[in-house]
């Protein structure tokens, strides 16, 4: 009798540390359930937290540029395409040579962008207009493909020292670099030129009498040497600085220089 009493304690204690270890770990279980619902919650509102404030302070970004230069990255690529379609083939294709090609005439809409990449330093604008000019010299030139890594070198028109201080860009230098990147070109800022009146104050017969502005800086010449050089410049006006440049070059020992320019006066 006193046996059978004791079994059943024991097997009520034991149920009940049964029960209880079956409550505990039910728990155990909830509150772990419920941490990892409030921890995913929290890292969900965390990361749309974060992907909300980038978004708000890139809107805010382009919104400031829009508002402060009215050009963005959308603007520029709009602007620059719409320029080059009002241009018609025929009107420049009677400029253009077996080495040298463009994107148009320099009249409005084209002009005005290239002026405002100059004066108002819209250098998105410059990078889309060297895109499209790599394209055109790809086609018109030839400069294409592995070979054309290895034989030809992009070289931009240098704007002299304090020019370049005072507008605070490379106007041609952005073209260029965007027109090596497309073409897959080694880029090689081989000239350098000197400091004088620019060519908006000079008559043409003062551009063509203009002493020599151009030469190699020291220690680059030996990377145009056997080379093709595509000169890269915004505007084509009389052409004395592109025949100047090619003079410098072709004395450094280059083989071939042609030119992919933006625009050209119709002179």
């Amino acid at each position: 009798m006193i046996w059978g009493m004791n079994n059943s304690i024991l097997n009520r204690a034991f149920f009940w540390r049964t029960q209880c270890n079956q409550y505990f770990l039910w728990r155990v279980c909830a509150y772990f359930v419920c941490a990892f619902d409030w921890l995913k919650r929290r890292t969900k509102n965390f990361l749309a937290g974060i992907r909300a404030s980038i978004q708000v302070t890139s809107t805010w970004f382009t919104e400031c540029e829009e508002y402060f230069l009215g050009r963005s990255r959308d603007n520029a690529q709009r602007a620059v395409h719409a320029a080059i379609q009002l241009q018609l083939p025929h009107g420049y294709a009677k400029f253009e040579t077996n080495d040298l090609c463009c994107l148009g005439l320099y009249e409005l809409p084209l002009s005005q962008i290239v002026l405002a990449v100059k004066k108002e330093r819209w250098s998105r604008a410059g990078t889309v207009l060297g895109k499209v000019l790599a394209n055109k010299a790809s086609a018109k030139l030839g400069v294409k493909g592995y070979s054309a890594a290895q034989e030809w070198v992009v070289v931009p028109i240098p704007t002299p020292f304090l020019r370049r201080v005072m507008r605070g860009i490379d106007h041609s230098d952005i073209i260029a670099s965007s027109l090596a990147k497309e073409l897959r070109l080694p880029l090689r800022r081989v000239l350098w030129q000197r400091f004088g009146s620019t060519q908006k104050t000079l008559n043409r017969a003062g551009r063509l009498q203009r002493l020599q502005r151009f030469a190699l800086r020291r220690w680059h010449g030996a990377s145009v040497v056997g080379k093709n050089i595509l000169l890269v410049d915004d505007i084509r006006t009389t052409g004395a600085t592109l025949d100047q440049a090619s003079q410098v070059l072709l004395q450094g020992g280059a083989l071939r220089v042609a030119a992919a320019v933006i625009c050209m006066v119709e002179k």
